[in-house]
């Protein structure tokens, strides 16, 4: 079937089937403003995310817990709640909900007029969003936009049937997309593991498969190497405490869970925390060993490649034992060590968000307990080979990973693509 084209008058859809409507979001939606006031004990708390509207317990919030959720909106069932500020970034900050809830005053709650389905809207929306088209109309630096300026925007209207038709197809396809995308984060996940479990058992038996054990004595690991010694750290590591003051270096350092130490420079994520006052910091040089006194124990530990400035919370140890820094790197951060650290730990416990994610940690270390644990020493050789090994094969096991997350940005580009399609009319409903 030969279908007739024409132009949409929005730059970034182009064509569109000539029997279609382009209306403002105000003719297609209302902007809901009910609040749930006395009632919110009893209402289910609701979050929006890059994955949808997700219901969540009051008590498992993130970040700033208000005094009271009475001032939280009502949201019902195939409403759309969207995010309207920073809207240059990439993810999607809008979602039908699937409950009857409440949520932050700081969206907006739409419900659909009777001319389109709440489920095209869903799909339409996150095209838009993933693809930050909404950021062009802004005329703030925050790249927001007031629901005033919203309502005036255009929006692409089939006919019901036709958004029926639509919604059917991409919710087929995208299901099918989603399963690809899981199977391949399930697998990233069991490499990570995989990844884990090398490291572990290489810095705590060695590569010796056919070694003696003997009993440790140390509280965190049963048995070693007969031929190891067991010492504290505090007996083969000093704490750096350098002051970057007189300035020696404006070099900033960062320390995450996920790259260990890398320059500041570098970073995508959580900008802007440094001060600019750099005597504030103290240093660290290459090979000394970084550790985030308050996040140790979830894995902010790495070993530094650069000569730089760190935040004055963090341990900074170095050794003129002879040691292998690398070995003790990879060490200081295995699984086994960080329930030690989480037994020394005091203060606010973080809360576990899923995906192996931890939001926020503030279980401080005291550095005269951290200096108290006891540790495996190999001789020099043997941690250096050990090193060598995990380097390897961490690598091999990264290079894995790295595929999988190719299939997953292209699985995802594959789906927006398809829902662009669908929504803007290239692809023609049977």
């Amino acid at each position: 079937m030969n279908r007739e084209y024409k132009d949409s008058g929005i730059s970034w859809v182009g064509q569109i089937p000539a029997n279609w409507k382009i209306i403002r979001n105000k003719n297609a939606f209302s902007c809901r403003k009910g609040i749930i006031g006395r009632h919110s004990s009893n209402t289910q708390l609701l979050s929006l995310t890059t994955k949808g509207i997700k219901a969540i317990n009051q008590g498992e919030t993130s970040g700033k817990v208000p005094e009271s959720y009475d001032s939280y909106q009502i949201v019902d069932e195939n409403n759309i709640v969207m995010c309207l500020f920073d809207l240059d970034c990439s993810a999607v900050f809008a979602g039908i909900s699937n409950y009857k809830g409440m949520i932050s005053p700081a969206y907006k709650v739409l419900t659909c007029k009777q001319c389109i389905l709440p489920q095209y809207a869903d799909y339409w929306f996150a095209y838009v969003f993933y693809d930050r088209k909404f950021m062009h109309y802004s005329k703030n630096i925050r790249y927001s936009l007031t629901y005033e300026e919203f309502s005036s925007l255009s929006i692409l209207l089939p006919s019901l049937t036709e958004q029926k038709k639509i919604v059917d197809f991409l919710d087929s396809k995208c299901k099918e997309i989603d399963g690809l995308i899981d199977l391949q984060e399930r697998m990233i996940q069991s490499l990570t593991e995989y990844k884990q479990s090398v490291i572990t058992e290489a810095v705590t038996c060695g590569l010796n498969p056919n070694v003696k054990y003997v009993s440790s004595g140390i509280e965190w690991l049963q048995k070693i190497p007969e031929n190891w010694n067991v010492v504290r750290i505090k007996s083969i590591f000093k704490r750096r405490s350098e002051k970057n003051d007189p300035v020696k270096t404006i070099e900033r350092l960062s320390l995450s869970i996920d790259k260990g130490v890398t320059l500041y420079s570098e970073k995508t994520t959580n900008l802007d925390r440094f001060k600019e006052d750099f005597t504030q910091y103290q240093l660290a040089y290459p090979n000394d060993i970084v550790l985030n006194s308050m996040n140790m124990i979830v894995g902010a530990v790495g070993l530094s490649r650069y000569k730089g400035c760190v935040s004055p919370v963090y341990y900074v140890i170095y050794s003129n034992k002879g040691v292998n820094m690398e070995y003790y790197s990879f060490l200081l951060n295995c699984q086994p060590i960080r329930d030690i650290y989480h037994s020394y730990g005091k203060g606010i416990y973080a809360i576990e968000r899923g995906e192996g994610r931890v939001n926020t940690c503030r279980l401080k270390v005291s550095y005269d307990d951290f200096g108290s644990i006891l540790v495996p020493m190999p001789n020099i050789d043997e941690q250096e080979a050990i090193a060598d090994y995990i380097h390897t094969k961490s690598k091999e096991i990264d290079n894995l990973i790295a595929m999988k997350l190719q299939k997953i940005e292209s699985l995802k580009e594959y789906k927006k693509s398809m829902i662009f399609e669908a929504v803007t009319g290239k692809i023609e409903m049977a």
